[in-house]
């Protein structure tokens, strides 16, 4: 095993988006996370594999207004929809978290609480303009004809 029984290794995906079903990018990035964790594995590490989605924001809130539903519902099914995939996929992932989970929140709670704690949080303003369509906000010295520079967006 090359000496490394005890050691660690920690992988993850990204969190995906719940505004539309999986698709190959989701499928590709997952299954090279889930191959190095397999091969961690093999080679005596003690993997811990996390993969889950992020369901906030108005990438979401404009797919479920789309559709007719609440954005929770929205979630809902998609979520379903990636546990049905990594299971067909045999995807060995160790925890899925969803960002509506009452663990998540707590954690994100108590990470801001450090961090407030820490001096790293403070109050301030900020002017620009904000690309739903890749969540970044720019300056209006960034935007070209005052639409987003890389989506071309309002």
């Amino acid at each position: 095993m090359g000496g490394c029984v005890g050691r660690t290794f920690y992988i993850t995906t990204p969190i995906y988006y719940v505004n539309d079903l999986p698709h190959i990018g989701h499928m590709y990035t997952t299954v090279v996370a889930d191959v190095l964790a397999r091969f961690k594995r093999m080679r005596g590490f003690e993997v811990f594999f996390l993969t889950g989605t992020d369901e906030h924001g108005q990438k979401i809130e404009r797919a479920a207004r789309e559709q007719g539903i609440p954005p929770q519902a929205l979630a809902d099914q998609v979520v379903g929809r990636y546990h049905e995939l990594w299971r067909e996929l045999a995807i060995t992932h160790d925890d899925f978290i969803r960002t509506t989970q009452e663990r998540h929140k707590a954690g994100v709670r108590e990470l801001i609480r450090r961090m407030s704690e820490a001096g790293d949080i403070y109050k301030a303003s900020y002017e620009g303009w904000y690309c739903a369509g890749c969540e970044s906000f720019y300056p209006e010295t960034q935007l070209k004809d005052g639409r987003c520079p890389d989506f071309g967006h309002p």
